[in-house]
């Protein structure tokens, strides 16, 4: 999943809001946190508040042996 967030206290390069994004699996949802495991293994709590946007990709394609 890729979920896009607004980070809190930073202004973008138009002086909008600045927002960055996380990509990993869900290991939690509640009404106020979401939990996204990077491929890295970090771990990273986000409040729903700040989620922009949430989008649900597909895994990457396993390598075939030839």
């Amino acid at each position: 999943m890729v979920v896009r967030r607004r980070l809190p206290g930073q202004s973008g390069p138009t002086g909008g809001p600045a927002y960055t994004d996380v990509l990993g699996i869900v290991e939690h949802c509640d009404a106020v946190t979401i939990r996204v495991r990077r491929a890295d293994h970090t771990l990273v709590e986000i409040l729903i508040a700040d989620v922009a946007r949430a989008r649900r990709i597909p895994p990457p394609p396993v390598p075939r042996e030839r």
